[in-house]
């Protein structure tokens, strides 16, 4: 015999179901923040990956939460922290404190990705940051890092002439090292104090267990564009004959381990991508937990 349903009940089970439908659309229609700058990249990247049900990804620092948006629609449970959680405009996710440059509150080994959209440049300790991520990634998890680039060749040129990653631009100084601050709590939020070239990123993600799975083409500057076309000879020659001249230091370690890893470097130092491209986005894959890595270190040094 069928079973009646209450109408009363009928009802409230519509309404509810309405609310979740309202919710969710509500929820889509402020992940639509505009696709502009290197998050038209991210996006793109993230919509390239396979249904992340099961997986856990920590966004930090979230900001108002674009990433998270993206994530979260690929079916993936989204852990949101920020220095100031409040700047958070996603109906539905909820961000909490955290410090990109102190332990984070997580455990060890738990997550499948780390988005770090735009926040290490402005971290004094980078090396301790990309040495948390390892601790929380699960081994062969990834970490996707984007950085203003201080490698491209326009803003060498302008830090040749007056330090600063852009012609038009002083260095940063104490009238605008400090972007942000709240007057409820003791943090800072810097500039970018701490902007990255493509070598000592390489160098410290290395050291941290990570390697480097795809570097991302982000957008074209028109001025490293021309100012490459010019000067890439340059470049050239004055690659190889740092290589040359340096390849047999170091001489403790295996040749064709130095000769290697020293090529990759100029490989890197000549590549379009940091040349041209005006952003780092980078996909980086834990490989082994620090203190493996710390003892491989240990094990390549002169006694």
């Amino acid at each position: 015999m069928a079973k009646i349903i209450p109408v009363d009940t009928g009802k409230q089970a519509c309404k509810i179901i309405l609310i979740i439908l309202i919710t969710v659309q509500q929820m889509d229609k402020k992940c639509d923040f505009p696709i502009e700058g290197i998050h038209r990249h991210v996006v793109k990247y993230i919509q390239s990956l396979p249904n992340l049900s099961g997986k856990i990804v920590l966004d930090i620092p979230c900001g108002n939460g674009r990433a998270s948006c993206e994530f979260k629609r690929k079916g993936a449970k989204v852990i949101v922290l920020d220095l100031f959680p409040e700047f958070m405009e996603v109906l539905g996710i909820e961000a909490k404190y955290a410090d990109l440059s102190k332990k984070l509150p997580i455990e060890n080994e738990s997550i499948d990705y780390i988005i770090c959209q735009e926040g290490i440049e402005h971290i004094p300790n980078q090396l301790n940051v990309l040495q948390e991520f390892n601790r929380v990634l699960k081994k062969n998890g990834c970490a996707l890092i984007t950085t203003p680039s201080n490698s491209h060749t326009r803003a060498r040129l302008s830090y040749f002439l007056f330090e600063t990653d852009f012609y038009k631009r002083m260095p940063p100084t104490e009238i605008d090292g400090v972007w942000f601050a709240n007057n409820k709590q003791a943090d800072l939020y810097f500039g970018h104090l701490f902007l990255l070239s493509v070598q000592h990123l390489q160098t410290l993600l290395t050291i941290s267990g990570f390697k480097t799975e795809q570097r991302i083409k982000t957008s074209i500057g028109s001025t490293s564009l021309i100012l490459t076309l010019v000067l890439y000879p340059i470049f050239v020659l004055s690659s190889l004959l740092t290589y040359f001249s340096y390849r047999n230091k170091n001489q403790h370690i295996d040749k064709d381990t130095r000769f290697k890893i020293l090529w990759d470097r100029v490989k890197l130092n000549l590549s379009p991508i940091t040349l041209i491209y005006k952003d780092i986005f980078w996909v980086v894959k834990k490989t082994d937990n620090l203190d493996v890595v710390i003892n491989q270190l240990k094990s390549v040094q002169k006694n």
